[in-house]
């Protein structure tokens, strides 16, 4: 242990000799001059006894001093200031105490700045959003908002007003929307327009406590935006199949009644009427397509078995089962589910797959029917899934968009989900979930 002159047992070690020093010499002073070793001991313990509870007060207020200004640090990082520093020459015990008291204040200050920075960032972010924020206590009451909230609700402070107050404003299909907290799109007529929300509640913790957030927009404008462009390429599609019959069917026509009139090439009549026919054929085939789009029903729920289903399609679209059924029935709209594997399986078909890797696997999942279509074909091009389930989006010359979106509206009605996947070696993969039994008992 290193001994310090300038530490606190330094200057107890250094005062101790000199009171020492100081006692002897008084005593051996007043023993000089003839006094009894008592009296001159009692005298010079007078003198130096006061001496040392004057230097003990003196060095002990010091380190009181530093010890009382180490606590009101502590108390100010208690109430969250961490403004305070405490000079770290003044004691050599504390020294090191006090350096580390600095540091973390420093740090703490950092982080704090650190932290506004990111709040205020955020804030900005939150402010700019196209998309009404209100976060909400326990007791329903608005703590926080942002810009776009504030218009929405028309008021211009939102934050200690209760939800169901400040909604008064709004629709009342909405205000029920809000109380009820439903999520999702809510739409509705108003001045003669319609009107469009889209809704969402979410649990989140703040401060260690529940909150809701609610987040809401006018999506009017994008949906109607959205229609008008779905109305365009359902007319550009459906002129364009117009044209693509029509034009030969004129052309055809004309040059049957042409030989007609000159009693010339008669017998090129019946290919002409062929021609005529096939297209005729086409066009009605693609209108009935259409409009079974358009007015698809509601599935016909019941229990089906599950082989005859598969087998009827195989004869259609033939391919290879991978694996057994798992289960032996399943609860779906027969003539639907049909519908789904014929236009799944049609399509892997003009892809370009050879017959031969086309396959179908069934997998139980839980309380879910999964079923599974691949090839080898070409594929969708990544980026695309998503279009591919869209109406009118199609990659072939001569296709019509409406397969795949029809089947998506079908298993959607079924409370399933359909996924497209392109495989590694090549090839697309069709992915579909279908109730095992009714879902309103189970």
């Amino acid at each position: 242990m290193k001994l310090k002159v300038y530490s606190l047992a330094g200057k107890m070690a250094t005062f101790c000799i000199v009171a020492i020093f100081i006692l002897v010499a008084t005593q051996s002073g007043l023993l000089f001059l003839g006094a009894p070793f008592y009296v001159a001991t009692a005298g010079s313990l007078l003198l130096v006894v006061p001496l040392v509870f004057l230097y003990c007060e003196v060095v002990f207020r010091q380190h009181k001093h530093v010890i009382d200004t180490l606590t009101n640090g502590l108390k100010s990082i208690n109430d969250e200031d961490f403004s305070i520093r405490i000079a770290e020459h003044r004691n050599y015990e504390l020294r090191d105490l006090l350096r580390m008291y600095n540091t973390l204040t420093s740090s703490l200050r950092q982080h704090r700045q650190s932290s506004n920075q990111r709040e205020i960032l955020l804030d900005s972010i939150v402010q700019a959003s196209p998309m009404g924020i209100i976060l909400l206590d326990t007791f329903h009451h608005i703590v926080y908002s942002n810009n776009e909230a504030a218009q929405l609700l028309k008021s211009p402070k939102l934050e200690g007003m209760a939800l169901h107050q400040s909604i008064k404003k709004l629709h009342p299909n909405l205000q029920v929307a809000i109380t009820e907290q439903q999520t999702g799109l809510i739409s509705f007529e108003q001045h003669d327009l319609k009107q469009s929300y889209y809704l969402s509640f979410k649990q989140v913790t703040l401060n260690q406590k529940p909150h809701q957030l609610l987040i809401f927009k006018n999506v009017s404008h994008e949906l109607s935006q959205e229609e008008i462009n779905m109305w365009k390429n359902a007319i550009r599609l459906i002129s364009h199949e117009l044209n693509n019959s029509l034009a030969p069917i004129s052309s055809l026509t004309t040059s049957a009644k042409t030989m007609v009139e000159q009693n010339k090439h008669l017998e090129l009549l019946p290919d002409i009427l062929q021609t005529i026919d096939q297209r005729t054929t086409h066009l009605s085939e693609f209108i009935a397509q259409y409009a079974h789009f358009a007015r698809l029903p509601k599935p016909n729920f019941a229990y089906h078995d599950l082989a005859p289903l598969f087998d009827q399609v195989n004869k259609l679209y033939p391919f290879e089962m991978l694996a057994s059924l798992p289960v032996a029935r399943a609860y779906f709209d027969i003539a639907q589910m049909e519908q789904v594997l014929i236009n799944i399986l049609k399509n892997a078909h003009e892809s370009g797959s050879p017959p031969q890797e086309i396959a179908v696997k069934v997998v139980k999942d839980y309380t879910r029917l999964r079923v599974a279509v691949v090839d080898r074909g070409t594929g969708i091009i990544d980026g695309n899934h998503h279009q591919a389930l869209q109406p009118f989006y199609s990659t072939k010359s001569d296709g019509t968009g409406l397969g795949l979106s029809l089947c998506n509206e079908i298993i959607c009605a079924h409370q399933g989900l359909i996924k497209l996947k392109n495989r590694e070696r090549g090839g697309l993969m069709v992915e579909f979930d279908i109730p095992l039994q009714d879902t309103k008992y189970n």
